[in-house]
């Protein structure tokens, strides 16, 4: 399966103009045609009880309890007891076609204002809620319906979970605390003009304990989970900045670049005859960007961030760059060099 992915993504970079060569992250899902039978209430020492939604993790004494949470419902627990907590709040069980090997764990309700399909991801061994998966029942007709929407929809999952950050080219909007993930985001119908929109949340704790309860082979289509320490996880440390350069490379000239940068969230500066600077800042993340311009077009941009330089070179390999020395990548006419300055921050320079 692997040498035929690695086949047709190397004839469509064969087939297209090198200049437009350019792969959206592939996100990895695993197939979930079967599910498996869940091993059952195995002892795992957490008191669901105990267990709160969202609070204030910078203030509290002890945050091993302390959860990421879907409609104030704490992920975490037991699947039986959020199903509970969903039922309470007018949700209704989606009963599946034909015979199922484990119960499913699917629901219909309203979230933010739209009616959506629930869907609990659980542990294998312990079934506790670790993740959760809104998908939205309306089918848009156009790309700028769905946008319309997205940033409605943005706009409530940043006032109940906080800021975050353009992810995906723009199609993505991702948020990470240290409670968990959220990530909002849009994808076009295969073979169709409509589009479809939803997002996914996690607790950081729930996963780990999801992850180490997989097998090796379910592995292969999950991240790693980030470190927790005193209930906490790390502290986003990285962003989608090879995809803000790609785009920015693709709309070189001074107004289109500068439209990227604020789809993006980026404050623009004052711009000067040779330069357009940028910033974003995001509690304990900070970006700058600074444009080369000639005229009316942009030559170069560079990007410096607090960022992660392995997570950077990870992105460049999904979008499709390659590289002899993890320095220097490139991609048809672009080239991208990744290095470090003397505060240790990411340097990113794309031409």
């Amino acid at each position: 399966m692997k040498k035929l992915l690695l086949i047709v993504l190397g004839a469509l970079l064969v087939a297209q103009p090198s200049d437009a060569q350019f792969f959206k992250k592939l996100f990895k899902k695993k197939a979930k045609t079967e599910k498996k039978k869940k091993s059952g209430s195995k002892a795992d020492g957490i008191d669901d009880e105990a267990q709160v939604a969202m609070a204030d993790w910078a203030t509290a004494v002890d945050n091993m309890n302390n959860r990421n949470a879907f409609l104030n419902i704490p992920l975490g627990i037991k699947a039986d007891r959020f199903e509970k907590g969903l039922i309470e709040k007018s949700f209704t069980e989606r009963k599946p076609e034909g015979k199922q090997t484990a119960k499913s764990y699917v629901y219909e309700g309203d979230v933010y204002g739209a009616k959506s399909i629930v869907t609990l991801a659980t542990t294998d061994q312990t079934v506790r809620v670790y993740a959760v998966d809104v998908e939205e029942e309306q089918i848009y007709p156009s790309l700028q319906a769905v946008q319309q929407r997205f940033q409605v929809l943005k706009k409530q999952l940043v006032s109940v979970y906080g800021q975050g950050f353009v992810d995906n080219q723009g199609e993505a909007y991702t948020i990470q605390t240290r409670l968990g993930t959220v990530s909002l985001h849009y994808e076009r119908g295969s073979l169709t003009s409509s589009y479809t929109i939803g997002f996914t949340l996690d607790d950081a704790k729930a996963y780990c304990m999801a992850y180490d309860e997989m097998d090796a082979e379910d592995k292969e289509y999950e991240n790693a989970p980030r470190g927790i320490e005193k209930g906490l996880a790390q502290a986003c440390n990285h962003t989608d900045l090879v995809g803000l350069g790609v785009k920015l490379l693709q709309n070189r000239q001074l107004k289109a670049a500068q439209t990227v940068l604020r789809s993006y969230d980026y404050k623009v500066g004052k711009m000067s005859a040779k330069s357009v600077p940028a910033t974003f800042v995001m509690v304990d993340y900070q970006a700058t960007v600074s444009m080369a311009r000639k005229k009316q077009n942009i030559t170069s941009a560079t990007i410096t961030a607090t960022d992660d330089m392995a997570a950077i070179c990870k992105d460049l390999k999904t979008y499709g760059f390659t590289s002899s020395d993890q320095k220097t990548w490139r991609q048809g006419g672009m080239t991208v060099v990744v290095s470090t300055d003397k505060q240790g921050r990411v340097v990113v320079t794309l031409r």
